[in-house]
């Protein structure tokens, strides 16, 4: 019998066969974002032609500069970037690295960032209106959020100076409320007044939206919207 035809193998073997031939990414250089029994923690920089090792059981998420992911599980024995010229480490890596290295972060909580909310927005384009500090708007119109929607809520929201930019009451069971990009300028500081409580959110402002997560996480922690560029990567 004569050796089988490409036609006759099955088309499975053939996807594999690529697949291995297929190098993990173009990146030089990933920062770790996640990681599980292993002596690598968030916000290692790891290069593409470094070799990793990985036992039985351990687990590791890397992010390139690009937003793409490579998720490694043990055992595991490779340079991730197959070979490719590591580089220097870009801005955003740099900054993500930093992110992540401040807050030591595990893989089961990467992400969530408490502070003193009860839990966070479930993404990082919603602005948390619970407690005061930086918040980076990169949508219009801007989402405001909050963790607990149980009661309706009058609301005034202000500039610095006072001028009032919009009175609105928020409804019960109701997390989200838009409001008009145009109220916000990119560096000033506005006020959100709530029943129990006056939030102050310093504003930074983008007219073009980062085009990939780590962009984006990147230009958050730049501006020091941890918590929101926490989400991001966690997102991941």
């Amino acid at each position: 019998m004569g050796k089988p035809g490409l036609g006759q193998i099955p088309a499975a073997l053939v996807g594999l066969a690529f697949l291995s031939m297929a190098p993990l990414a173009i990146a030089g250089q990933w920062v770790v974002i996640a990681a599980e029994q292993t002596t690598l923690q968030p916000g290692a920089i790891v290069d593409g032609d470094q070799p990793l090792k990985l036992a039985q059981g351990a687990r590791l998420t890397l992010l390139a500069d690009n937003g793409k992911t490579l998720k490694l599980s043990g055992p595991y024995t490779g340079a991730p970037g197959n070979g490719s010229a590591p580089g220097a480490p870009t801005d955003n890596l740099t900054a993500i690295a930093s992110l992540l290295q401040g807050h030591q972060q595990s893989a089961s909580t990467l992400g969530v960032m408490r502070g003193n909310d009860s839990r966070p927005p479930p993404t990082g384009d919603l602005i948390s209106v619970d407690q005061s500090g930086e918040r980076c708007l990169s949508s219009d119109p801007v989402v405001l959020w909050r963790s607990n929607a149980a009661i309706a809520e009058q609301v005034t929201l202000t500039d610095a100076q006072g001028t009032s930019l919009a009175n609105f009451t928020w409804p019960a069971n109701t997390a989200q409320w838009s409001a008009p990009g145009r109220y916000f300028e990119d560096g000033k500081t506005y006020l959100l007044q709530r029943p129990d409580k006056s939030v102050s959110l310093r504003v930074h402002k983008t007219t073009a939206k980062p085009d990939n997560p780590a962009a984006l996480a990147a230009w958050m922690a730049k501006n020091g919207c941890k918590a929101q560029a926490l989400i991001v990567v966690g997102g991941l």
